[in-house]
């Protein structure tokens, strides 16, 4: 019996190992496993651990180390419910540390207590803290340093003291300025050090019973001892400056212990109880290794490690980690209280435990490339039941994005240029760097003129934000500043007109601040410079809107402008509406009809439009209204956006129209405001909140980090600030509607309540909308025909309008040079240049019996093209489609692809119909693919770099060459998801049961007993 239960151990540690290497990390999966122990610890709280019949003291130093872990997640997390845990045991305990004066392991709490007086700056949370360490240092102990069976515990007499203490300390000094709390704690720490430390391994005995102690022909270690000294001199190191003396000395100990540490860590990633005894001790113990992991981890994200040789030390030990967490969120395999080698059990766990794993999280995120995100402050669920936001919370955000810009201004005359980031956008040469500044002032605006709007003495970091704005836009028109801007020279008005227009926008919702303030002469001077790009040729696309603003500001200021001008470019405006709220933005379908079109033009109406052209100002009402109805089917149930279009990463201002819908309260007597606050505050939070959004302080480019296919050559660092577009909500009065009724989902708990699936075309713009019941997608089919060659604008024909269609769910993934085929088809071409060519010449064709009908031509293989046909089922796609060649082509399609968000993917491979079928699985959504008739292949492609949300994607593609000499040019192919946990049926992959073919006309016949007839 004995032997079976050893062999059942043996299997498990061998399945653990195998997961954790086949683990990849990100930041997404670190916060969610932090957050599956934070959660669980805190429900947990009041149990009892290590056999003791009562819970720990709130202010026991097994809940102190538990606290240190939890203030580095509470500053990690989405909200701030974890300091308010934090803050209520301060209260309960009064803020004083433990009851004995002078013994380290009860004063660890005093961590906790400075970390919230850092967030709340109540200095009465440090004010017990500092009475008791001026006694101790006025009265220092005379006891001797040698612990001698635990007779003495006034000084740091074990090892574990390294870290209970003397973070308190360095803290203490760091916030009073006296340096007597450091000048203590050095000494004492010196005294422990040389003491406890051998300096043959570099490690720390644990107390003076254990040197010269051998277990096995080993010197006894203990793990967690070390896992305390290594972690706490991270703490220490992070209260000093490098190159400080202090800084040096805590360095020269932590980089000897870290080169002993990986050398001794155990193949299956965990550190032995026993360091030196990976045979006697071979079981996990996961409080020390998260003190070790947190260590390591802190040390690359610092640049004292080496990460090429520290990192697959830091991975292995977190998969490790993360393999001994209980579904329900327990870390198990924490040794219980003690002071040696000993035991730990899969189904026990110590505060501890979780403290040293929170930790550990911390700095494995920020390794992974996690940055700080949006948190949300008292967010309120009776309201806004779904997100908690409110318009505190909008308020809130728009600071923290203007915070982190203003991180770069020390002075009125810094610009706001921020760092470049990935191979794509500008500046490429410095004669750009003029307009880049003139970016990042003009589109920050819209984040900050509601802002002023409100408070016109706003400051950041010192920094009065009004009269920095004032003294760059008058640097605009000074010849001797870099920042000066020329007077348009030529036809050509270039990305400063754009820039233009948007200054002229904000400089119309906040005249009192940016334009009443200049003199006579300053104004003049700025309307000729900003008239002369305006007056004139525009792109035929929305552009024109910035000529508008520009020519409307000034007239309404009293200035000559081109009024002939300004009404040609508002008729021709208007003429790119196609109904249902869709504009096409010439030559394509994306976001500019709801970021550019439906929010300039209310905007318009309400600064200038409503009083000097009424008539014009009510067909842009008319064409607005109906986006109140139809737009809300483009968001996920969650409130998420769909990646699709160009310059996606401006991401945040495709929710611009939701709050300006508010200008027609009266007119929209019906309309779902609550549903609307849902779905723009959902959209601000799928971004605000994800680990990598932000870097360097300001958003990335990209869609969710910094991503190259989704980023144009016309975008800068600070283009990104278009987004802010979105904040111009809080131009809505605190009264609208908007922001008061109550939060709910919108279009997906009303009309779409009882539906599984729902297709919406809107025949103007040939455009359809899908809304999948069951997973809670969205999902958006248009067209695009742009060939590659010949072109300025080459990214029409990229991913960003390429797909077969483009889904809430599953962002897309990018082409690469292998021909890996996402959600589209690529063709094998005789073009050295392109030898895989992704689909991308699609005509729109037919919209009938609810399938979406379109042509895609190869630009690279004459007399190539595919009739497709999309079907939406309510959980996926079949797709049924026609070759059409005069010669043998190679193809590959693909389904949409699934990043590896929990660090791996499953694969399946089933036989349906004698036909194989591949799924795959991430731990949230599975995908399936069936080859029903047509195809030769199938495989399943892990790729590298291309997906938008990890650095890994798997996707299933099908595979054939067609061959015109044989019949069959018919490809049916169903596309199939659902969400993780439950395993397709043989009934839901077998979704086609007969096919019929008859020249253009194709009969499916269903399991269900239901017919089709595809037409082409």
């Amino acid at each position: 019996m004995k032997n079976m239960k050893n062999l059942l151990v043996l299997i498990v540690l061998i399945g653990n190992l195998f997961s954790m290497q086949a683990q990849s990390i990100n930041p997404i999966l670190v916060r969610n496993e932090m957050q599956r122990v934070a959660d669980w610890q805190i429900e947990h709280f009041r149990d009892t651990y290590s056999g003791r019949k009562k819970p720990h003291h709130i202010a026991d130093w097994t809940n102190g180390a538990l606290y240190v872990g939890m203030v580095k997640y509470a500053k990690m997390a989405k909200d701030d419910r974890y300091w308010k845990w934090l803050k209520e045991i301060g209260e309960q305990q009064n803020w004083k540390l433990h009851w004995r004066k002078y013994m380290a392991d009860d004063h660890t709490i005093g961590q906790m207590y400075l970390e919230l007086y850092r967030k709340y700056g109540d200095s009465a949370m440090m004010k017990p803290t500092i009475k008791s360490f001026e006694y101790i240092i006025n009265n220092p102990s005379k006891e001797p340093i040698t612990l001698d069976k635990y007779k003495h515990l006034e000084r740091w007499t074990w090892c574990d003291a390294l870290f209970m203490a003397p973070p308190v300390l360095a803290k203490l000094g760091k916030e009073t300025g006296d340096k007597k709390y450091t000048d203590f704690m050095m000494k004492e720490y010196k005294a422990t050090r040389d003491h406890l430390f051998d300096a043959e391994e570099n490690l720390f005995y644990r107390d003076n019973s254990y040197i010269g102690k051998l277990d096995d022909g080993n010197k006894i270690f203990w793990a967690r001892g070390n896992g305390w000294v290594f972690g706490g001199l991270t703490l220490l190191m992070d209260e000093y400056e490098p190159g400080s003396k202090e800084y040096e000395y805590f360095k020269d100990i932590y980089l000897k212990m870290a080169k002993k540490i990986i050398e001794i860590q155990t193949p299956e990633g965990h550190w032995a109880m026993s360091l030196l005894g990976q045979k006697k001790y071979p079981t996990p113990e996961t409080s020390g290794t998260s003190f070790f992991t947190f260590g390591l981890a802190w040390g690359i994200n610092n640049g004292l490690l080496d990460a090429k040789t520290y990192q697959p030390h830091v991975e292995k030990a977190w998969n490790c980690l993360t393999s001994h967490i209980t579904k329900e969120g327990m870390l198990g395999y924490v040794q219980p209280i003690g002071a040696a080698p000993g035991k730990a059990w899969a189904d026990k766990t110590e505060v501890y435990g979780s403290g040293a794993f929170l930790a550990a999280g911390s700095e494995v995120y920020k390794m992974v490339g996690g940055q700080p995100i949006f948190q949300l402050s008292e967010p309120n669920y009776k309201k806004s039941p779904k997100t908690g936001m409110t318009r505190k919370h909008w308020k809130e955000a728009a600071l923290y994005m203007l915070d982190g810009a203003f991180s770069y201004v020390n002075s009125n005359d810094d610009a706001l240029k921020f760092p470049k980031i990935g191979t794509v956008g500008y500046p490429k040469w410095d004669s750009q760097i003029p307009v880049e500044k003139l970016e990042g002032l003009s589109r920050t605006l819209f984040v900050a003129a509601p802002l002023l709007k409100e408070n016109p003495n706003l400051k950041i970091n010192g920094i009065d934000i009004a009269a920095y704005y004032r003294q760059n836009i008058l640097n605009l028109i000074d010849e001797e500043h870099p920042s000066f801007i020329k007077d348009k020279v030529g036809n050509w008005p270039g990305q400063t007109l754009v820039e233009f227009g948007a200054l002229s926008m904000s400089m119309f919702m906040i005249p009192e601040v940016l334009w009443d303030p200049l003199t006579k002469t300053q104004k003049d001077v700025l309307a000729k410079k900003m008239i002369s790009y305006a007056d004139g040729p525009t792109v035929p696309s929305n552009w024109k809107f910035f000529n508008i603003f520009v020519l409307s500001f000034f007239k309404d200021q009293g200035y000559q402008v081109n009024e002939t001008l300004l009404v040609d470019y508002l008729n021709k405006s208007l003429e790119h509406y196609r109904g249902d709220g869709w504009y096409n933005d010439n030559p394509a379908y994306d976001y500019y009809s709801m970021w550019a079109f439906q929010m300039y033009g209310p905007v318009w109406n309400e600064l200038f439009g409503n009083k000097y052209y009424p008539e014009i100002a009510k067909k842009f009402k008319e064409n607005f209204l109906p986006v109140a109805e139809n737009y809300p089917y483009m968001f996920s149930e969650n409130g998420e956006m769909i990646m699709w279009g160009r310059s996606i990463t401006y991401r945040l201002a495709s929710v611009s129209p939701f709050p300006l819908l508010g200008f027609y309260e009266d007119d929209l007597q019906d309309a779902n405001w609550g549903g609307f606050r849902r779905t723009a505050s959902g959209v601000l939070l799928q971004f605000l909140q994800h680990p990598e959004f932000m870097k360097d302080n300001v958003p990335t480019l990209g869609f969710y980090g910094a991503f190259d296919p989704s980023t144009q050559p016309y975008s800068c660092r600070g283009s990104v600030f278009w987004m802010a577009k979105s904040f111009l909500s809080l131009l809505s009065p605190e009264g609208s509607k908007f922001w008061n009724e109550e939060e709910n989902n919108g279009v997906w708990e009303n009309e779409l309540k009882n539906t599984t699936i729902t297709n919406r075309f809107y025949e103007g713009s040939e455009i359809m909308v899908t809304n999948y019941k069951n997973i809670g997608a969205s999902e958006i089919r248009a067209w695009c025909n742009v060939p590659r060659a010949g072109i300025k604008e080459p990214f029409r024909s990229s991913e960003n309008y390429n797909k077969l269609s483009y889904n809430s769910a599953f962002p897309w993934q990018a082409d690469n040079t292998a021909g890996t085929a996402s959600m589209n088809y690529v063709f094998k071409t005789n073009n050295a240049e392109y030898p895989f060519e992704s689909g991308h010449i699609y005509d729109f064709i037919k919209f009938e019996d609810n399938a979406y009908y379109r042509k895609l031509t190869s630009e690279y293989i004459d007399n190539v093209a595919i009739q497709l046909a999309d079907i939406p089922l309510e959980n996926g796609i079949l797709r049924v489609d026609k070759i059409e060649a005069d010669k043998e082509v190679s193809i590959s399609l693909g389904h949409y692809s699934l990043a590896h968000i929990n660090g791996f993917i499953s694969k399946k491979e089933r036989t349906i119909n004698g036909k194989e079928v591949h799924i795959i699985d991430n731990g949230k959504y599975q995908l399936a693919l069936v080859p029903v008739i047509g195809w030769n292949e199938i495989k399943t492609i892990t790729s590298n770099n291309i997906h938008p949300e990890t650095k890994e994607s798997t996707v299933i593609n099908v595979v054939d060459i067609y061959n015109p000499l044989e019949k069959n040019n018919i490809y049916v192919t169903a596309m199939l998801w659902k969400k993780s946990g439950i395993d397709f049926t043989d009934k839901e992959l077998n979704i086609v049961k007969k096919v019929n073919v008859k020249k253009d006309k194709i009969r499916l016949y269903f399991t269900d007993k239901s017919k089709k007839e595809i037409k082409f």
